[in-house]
């Protein structure tokens, strides 16, 4: 009963989700939770209001972090070390530049021509952040990390062959503490905080900055095209997708992380 809920328990919600590592959407959580409280408490159907006077411990910042290269090497090794299925997840991340809901819910039946070396992974516009169909190339190195994972259903990346694999909280503090060890045995501190979304932002940044991708092509390697040039993306290969461009810009882009 809505009159039940109390403070603490919106308390107890908030300060879950921070503790996972999702400031962001406590913030959202907590503004979404207040406008619904505060309408009816103006309709009298509660009478105290139990997100008042609570505030989100992160303000809310627009993230602009972007990895050194030396960072992304000891990220790199960090990756490498993790044995549960966020090991190659966090490779496909890092690989690809798509986001992270998309890449945990991938599933082999968007895996096209997987064995021919032209490898095309078709993300349905359902699980795009901007409701639009995307195609993303697969070089053979990133087929490479996924073609060894197990066939438990469609889905590439779960624990129980039903749902996407979940716990990214824990997996990132792990892979945070691995990079922390690494750079302690080489006498160096700790690496600022960082987040998965800045693999993706360091891949874009990279393949502007030094690769020389041209922008429209970076841009559409991340889904982030829109208009008539993304009409009818599902099953139409041509050439205003920039397929091509992207295969080779992806290509750029491993090649640059290899080196690290």
């Amino acid at each position: 009963p809505i009159m039940s809920i109390t403070k603490r328990e919106v308390l107890d919600v908030i300060e879950k989700m921070e503790g996972r590592g999702s400031p962001g959407a406590a913030a959202r959580a907590l503004a979404y939770l207040g406008k619904f409280f505060n309408w009816c408490a103006d309709r009298d159907i509660i009478e105290i209001v139990p997100t008042d006077r609570i505030r989100a411990s992160h303000p809310t910042t627009k993230r602009d972090r972007v990895l050194t290269e030396e960072e992304m090497a000891y990220v790199i090794r960090a990756i490498e070390t993790e044995q549960t299925v966020f090991g190659p997840l966090f490779l496909i991340l890092l690989m690809t530049g798509q986001r992270r809901g998309e890449v945990a819910g991938m599933r082999w039946s968007e895996i096209r021509d997987f064995d021919t070396g032209e490898a095309l992974w078709e993300i349905p516009g359902e699980r795009t952040k901007n409701k639009q169909a995307h195609i993303v190339p697969l070089p053979p190195a990133v087929c490479n990390v996924l073609k060894p994972l197990p066939r438990t259903g469609d889905l590439v990346f779960t624990t129980t062959g039903e749902t996407p694999v979940s716990g990214f909280g824990k997996a990132k503090a792990r892979l945070d503490a691995q990079v922390a060890a690494f750079r302690e045995e080489d006498g160096l501190e700790g690496m600022p905080p960082w987040t998965l979304h800045d693999l993706r932002r360091t891949m874009v940044t990279v393949m502007n900055e030094d690769l020389g991708i041209l922008p429209h092509v970076v841009e559409a390697a991340i889904n982030h095209m829109s208009g008539a040039a993304k009409a009818g993306v599902a099953g139409v290969y041509n050439r205003a997708l920039y397929l091509e461009e992207r295969r080779r810009a992806l290509y750029a882009w491993l090649e640059f992380i290899s080196g690290l």
